[in-house]
């Protein structure tokens, strides 16, 4: 026998084999702990808001257009808030001086003008692209804006929701 195996102290070499168990038997509980937690928490509550080109894509937009010329979008709205919900998707046309202060809406913006409202029920992990939206521009210039709002049916009435605001701009031409 080497003198290193005679020195060895069984009495340590046990409790260092205990408490190596302890770690890895708390590191598989605290291991499992976060799976079953990632696999089981509910998905977080949200909404997707898109705006599509005329052929009903996310690519491709048309940037330029002339006065009077029809400028055509679709909007992808797709519920994940866990419920049937009221939306209305409102549409405005901005000239080059738009603030896009997303905080307070457009309809704070005195440039930009009102064109029409859309109200959508969707259910729960459904989704639905609206009709076609069109905007003409009265003037030339460039970043000339189609700005589209998502607001929400709650309790109180329409809310706005600040972080769901679209905006395509063009350059105009005569």
């Amino acid at each position: 026998m080497s003198e290193d195996s005679e020195n060895f102290d069984w009495k340590s070499g046990l409790t260092l084999e205990k408490i190596t168990k302890i770690v890895l038997i708390a590191g598989i509980i605290v291991i499992s702990g976060a799976m079953i937690y990632t696999f089981t928490k509910p998905e977080e509550q949200d909404v997707l808001f898109f705006i599509l080109n005329e052929n009903q894509e996310l690519k491709d937009f048309q940037t330029n257009s002339t006065v009077g010329e029809n400028v055509s979008v679709y909007v992808l709205i797709e519920n994940h808030l866990g419920y049937t919900e009221d939306f209305a998707v409102r549409v405005y046309r901005g000239n080059s001086n738009i603030s896009t202060n997303i905080s307070i809406g457009v309809s704070e913006n005195v440039n930009a003008v009102y064109l029409y409202n859309h109200t959508y029920t969707l259910e729960n992990e459904k989704s639905m692209i609206s009709d076609m939206i069109n905007v003409s521009f009265y003037e030339t210039g460039l970043n000339q804006s189609i700005i589209i709002e998502l607001w929400i049916n709650t309790e109180n009435g329409w809310e706005y929701i600040p972080n769901y605001i679209l905006i395509q701009r063009f350059s105009i031409d005569a």
